[in-house]
Order: C-alpha cells, then structure tokens, then sequence
C-alpha cells in the first residue's frame, strides 16, 4: 500500500555540511569542493539506482553536477548560509522502477518551474535488511534562481516564516495529487493523503516516524535476536509506541468487525427463515435479533468507550514521559552549551552564541525544531546561557584585577565565596 511521505530540510554550514558533499553522497559521484579543496568520493555507493538534473530552460551549465554545486557554495559567503535545500520523497513501490523515476521527475519539474531553481534528482532502493517497499527519492534544489550565466536571487518565499509553511503544505499537496493520479492510471488500488489522520476524520492513532537513527539501532536489534533465535522485540521507544499504537488500532478494527458479523449473522437467519416461510420463526428470530443486536451494540459501545478511555489515559503518559524526558535532554543540553561557551576565548563566545541562537527566522525555526522543547525552550536556554556567561565574565575580570584590601592578617574577604554556581533550570519544570 502506498504511504504519504514528503520531508524539507536545509544544508546549512552551521552544522558543518556542504551542498557539494550532500550531492555526492546522494548521487553516488565524485566531487571536489573548491571552496575547502575537500574531494568526496562516493563512487562505490550502492542502492543509487538513477541520478539526473532539472534545471530552466536555458541554463545548460547547471546540468554539469560539479559546476552547479561549487557555484552554491561559492555564490554564500556567510559561515551559517544555508547552500541547498532537501526534499525527501516516498515514492510507491506499486509502480515499476521508469514509472517511480517518472513520478520524481514531474515533481522535480514543477519544483524548478515554480521557483526557478535547479534540481538534482536521486533514486535510492530499499536498503539491505530494511523494508523492501522503501524506494525514495532525495531532490538536492539550490537556494538561488538558476540563470543562463549563474546564480541570481534567493528564493526568500521558503525562508520566511509566514510564507514558508504554506509553500510546502503546497507541495505536499501537489505531492499527494501527482501520485494518485499516476495510480489510478496505472489501476492501482492505494491512494494517499497528505493531510494527518485528524485532519482527514480517520479515528485511528498515526505512527511515529522512527527515521534513520532508530531505524538503524530496530535492524541491529532484529539481527541479533535473530542469531539468538529470539522473538523480536522493539528496542526504542519509537519502535515501542508504533507497535503499541498498532496493537490499539487493530484491536478496534476487530471490535468493529464482530459487530458487523454479527449484524450480518442476525440479518442471514432473517433472510433464511423468510425463505421458509415460517412467519413465527421469522418473528421470533427477528426479536431476538433485534435483543442480540442491542445488547451487541451495547457491549461495543462499552468496549469502545472504554478502549477509548484506556488509550487517552496511556497517550496522556506517554506525553507526561515525553516531556520529562525532553525537559532532562533541555537541562543536558544547557549544561553543555554553558561549559562550550566557557572553554571558548572571550572573542570566540559571541560567533559561538550566534551560531547555536541565530536571529534569521528560519535557522532560529530550524534550531527551535531540533531542541527538546521547541521553541520556547530555545529562547529560554538562550537567556539562561548568556545570564549565566555575563556572570562568569564578570567573575573573570575579578579575578584578572589583583585584589585589595590586603594587610598583615592576609585578605580580608576571599573571591572564591562569590563565585556562581551555574544557571537555574527551573523554568523548564
């Protein structure tokens, strides 16, 4: 059955990446950095199965994978720009491998025709001991306008924060469409939807997206419960919650199912005694009917109700144990930033605090969106951080300046005593 999967994420050099590394490694190619010199050499890569180019009409040059991506890298000059931006696509393993390609291409097109950028397009098989139905698609866009003789103007509708969102609820959107068309016209029975369960009335809990950490950490696992001759069992919590969310939804899918069975046994023996003629059995049957009936209905509507209460009670615990969890992350993560910033030379702690806590909106969302608690969490481990380092630089200047008040009994009051002990984190409880 088709799934709906489609990812935007940025390559930034705040975090240490290069679009000239992300198209090799995505490709499989080879290519030489010319900013750093650094060569990336992916040559031997396996689960590639086709890479190709989109780019304006007009614009040959960027067909030419190494030109185009030393021209994002050189086209940035800040050291936190981001070079390239990410689509990752699930494309339906219903199709055979030039309809996938096909698909990937015409939403790689439209992509380029909407925002004039250039894209590199590559097709990647299901990886070895995961799930065979798994054949994706990476779209590598620059983050400038292809022209004819280079690089013009960023494409600013991606990066703001009020126009952002609704460009790639946009091209979900546009994703869903181009693949179902694509199925009904290959008389595939799966469609798909992007919008969420909620959005679309469905009364069934999502999965989580286990994504490639766990997904790798659940292989490993299987493998060695396998060489042990052991049942699988999840090992992370993601893997856990997905297979309990599984358990829950199934076990109402089999409640529904034993009341229609049973409405449909009920309406048979009406049907047969009908047949028959036997008017008295068929009074009677249709009383008991209607009395199994009801009290069928009745128990489900009590199973129902009280699935429905057990499964609010372990998603309102499992939220309670996310956010402890989340918050003990938050607390590491400031005690961390704090002890990096102090190792840092004074002159270092300002691009370092710039780097973790960037003004532009949409690095500040991207940051916000990998912190424990959002948002609110990074400002407030923001403040926190800088509270805490204008403490300590003050406490520096101290001890740099010699102290007074000395006499014959020795120092009359001992800096030590004035030291701070580090930031509170109360405000994430």
């Amino acid at each position: 059955m088709a799934i709906f999967h489609l990812s935007v994420k940025t390559v930034s050099r705040s975090t240490g990446r290069s679009a000239v590394a992300a198209a090799a490694y995505r490709t499989g190619d080879t290519l030489t950095n010319e900013r750093d010199g650094r060569q990336h050499d992916y040559a031997n890569r396996t689960g590639v199965d086709e890479s190709f180019i989109i780019a304006p009409v007009g614009c040959e040059w960027a067909h030419n994978r190494s030109a185009l991506w030393n021209a994002a890298e050189q086209a940035e000059k800040r050291s936190n720009s981001v070079t390239a931006r990410e689509y990752v696509l699930a494309l339906p393993a219903e199709l055979d491998a030039k309809d996938r390609a096909d698909l990937a291409r015409s939403f790689a097109s439209a992509v380029v025709e909407r925002y004039g950028v250039a894209a590199d397009v590559a097709l990647h098989a299901p990886s070895a001991g995961g799930d065979d139905r798994n054949y994706h698609a990476h779209i590598l866009t620059t983050t400038r306008e292809v022209e004819p003789d280079g690089l013009g103007k960023k494409t600013r509708i991606l990066d703001a924060a009020k126009t952002g969102g609704p460009e790639i609820e946009s091209l979900r959107e546009l994703w869903a469409m181009q693949c179902n068309e694509v199925l009904e016209r290959h008389q595939k029975p799966g469609r798909i939807d992007h919008r969420s369960y909620e959005r679309q009335g469905v009364d069934e809990m999502p999965t989580l997206h286990l994504g490639p950490t766990s997904t790798t950490m659940e292989r490993r696992h299987k493998a060695e419960q396998e060489r042990k001759g052991e049942p699988y069992k999840p090992r992370t919590f993601k893997a856990r919650e997905n297979e309990r969310r599984r358990t829950l939804n199934d076990h109402v899918q089999e409640i529904v199912r034993e009341l229609a069975a049973t409405v449909r046994e009920v309406a048979a023996q009406a049907m047969d005694a009908r047949r028959k003629g036997v008017n008295g059995l068929l009074n009677a049957l249709r009383v008991k009917g209607k009395q199994e009936a009801d009290e069928q209905a009745r128990r489900a509507a009590e199973a129902r109700k009280r699935e429905e209460e057990r499964k609010e009670a372990l998603r309102q615990q499992a939220l309670r144990d996310a956010r402890e969890r989340a918050v003990q992350e938050a607390k590491g993560r400031m005690t961390d930033m704090v002890k990096k910033a102090q190792r840092l030379a004074p002159d270092a702690r300002e691009k370092f605090l710039a780097g973790e806590y960037p003004s532009d909106p949409f690095d500040r969302a991207l940051k916000a969106h990998r912190h424990p608690l959002g948002t609110a969490g990074l400002d407030a481990e923001e403040k926190a951080v800088k509270a805490h380092l204008k403490v300590y630089q003050e406490q520096e200047k101290r001890q740099q300046t010699p102290a007074r008040g000395r006499g014959r009994g020795g120092p009359s009051r001992s800096w030590s005593r004035d030291y701070d002990s580090g930031p509170s984190f109360d405000f994430m409880k």
